[in-house]
C-alpha cells in the first residue's frame, strides 16, 4: 500500500485565510506553533462569542484520511453553535510538517498543548473541551489537566492499544496478501518493518501505541460517544451518548467508497450541544 497524506491544501496557507461558507461559522486554515514544529490547523469561528471551545483531536494514520470531511462536518456543526473548534493534525501526519516517520505517541503532548494555545486565541477565557477521537482519546486523556480543559468527550475511543495495534498489523498483512488491492503481484506487496497501513512510521511507534492506556483518573466531566457496537460502551464516563450502527463501520474502512453520514450522527450532536455544553458552561 502506498502511503497517504491528506493533500495539502497550500504550502503557503496563511492563519488569516477565510473560507466561504454555508454555515454560520467561518472557516480559517492555516499554520500556528514555532518555527522547528508547524502544526496545521483549521479554525471554525462563530459568528458570535463563542461560550465554549473544542479541540477535535484526530484519529490516527487511515482513519484521519477516512473521517476528514466528517469530523470538519461535526466542527461547523459546533461553531454554527457558538462553539470555537480547532481541528489539527498531529507533528508528521496530515499537513503539519515532518513526516510520518516523526509521527510519535510519546510526543504528543507537545502538540496539544500548542493547539490548546492556538484554540485560546479564538476563544478567550471560555470552557474548552478536549474531544479525542478513536485511538487519539488515548492519547489526550493522560494530558487533559496540563491543557486545562473543562471537559473531555471521547468518540467512538480505542480503548485496548495493544489490541487495536495487533488489529492493524492483521488488516495490513490481509491487505498486502489482497488479489483485489494488487491483482498483478504474486504473494504479498512488499513491506518495511515500520509500515503500517499505508504509512512509513517511527520503529517504536507501534510499542510506544499500544503500551498507552486510558486514564482512569480524569478529574473533569467525561463523555462517551460511540455506536452500541463500538469499544466505548465498557469505559467509565460520566455520560453516555449511542451512535446508530450507521456511524460504526468507517473504523474498519480504508477505501474513500462514501461519506461517513453526518445526518446520522446529528440527533448526539444536539444532545452534546444541548446537555454537557450546558454542563461545562454552567455547571
Amino acid at each position: 500500500m502506498q502511503a497517504k497524506r491528506i493533500p495539502r491544501i497550500a504550502e503557503n496557507v496563511l492563519c488569516d485565510w477565510e473560507l466561504p461558507s454555508m454555515s454560520e461559522s467561518t472557516l480559517k486554515p492555516g499554520y500556528f506553533g514555532p518555527e522547528s514544529r508547524r502544526l496545521f490547523g483549521v479554525r471554525h469561528i462563530p459568528r458570535v462569542a463563542p461560550r465554549a471551545a473544542v479541540l477535535i483531536c484526530p484519529p490516527l494514520l487511515h482513519e484521519h484520511v477516512r473521517s476528514y470531511r466528517f469530523f470538519s462536518q461535526v466542527a461547523s456543526r459546533f461553531a454554527d453553535d457558538g462553539l470555537a473548534c480547532l481541528r489539527f493534525d498531529y507533528y508528521g501526519t496530515g499537513d503539519s510538517e515532518g513526516d510520518d516517520s516523526q509521527f510519535h505517541p510519546d510526543q504528543v503532548t507537545r502538540d496539544l498543548q500548542l493547539a490548546a494555545l492556538e484554540l485560546r486565541e479564538v476563544s478567550g477565557d471560555v470552557p474548552m473541551i478536549v474531544m479525542g477521537v478513536r485511538a487519539s482519546a488515548l492519547l489526550v486523556c493522560r494530558e487533559v489537566p496540563a491543557l486545562g480543559a473543562s471537559a473531555i468527550w471521547l468518540w467512538q475511543p480505542v480503548d485496548d492499544a495493544a489490541a487495536y495495534v495487533q488489529s492493524l498489523d492483521a488488516r495490513d498483512r490481509s491487505e498486502r496478501a489482497s488479489d483485489n488491492r494488487y491483482p498483478l503481484l504474486r504473494g504479498s506487496a512488499p513491506a518495511q518493518p515500520e509500515d503500517l497501513m499505508g504509512f512509513r512510521l517511527n520503529p517504536d511507534f507501534r510499542k510506544a501505541l499500544a503500551a498507552c492506556t486510558l486514564s482512569s483518573d480524569i478529574s473533569v466531566p467525561s463523555v462517551v460517544v460511540d455506536s452500541a457496537s463500538g469499544e466505548g460502551r465498557g469505559i467509565h464516563a460520566d455520560a453516555h451518548y449511542q451512535l446508530p450502527e450507521a456511524l460504526a463501520a468507517w473504523t474498519t474502512e480504508i477505501d474513500l467508497d462514501g461519506l461517513i453520514p453526518f445526518r446520522a450522527a446529528e440527533p448526539t450532536i444536539r444532545s452534546l450541544l444541548s446537555e454537557q455544553v450546558q454542563r461545562v458552561c454552567h455547571g
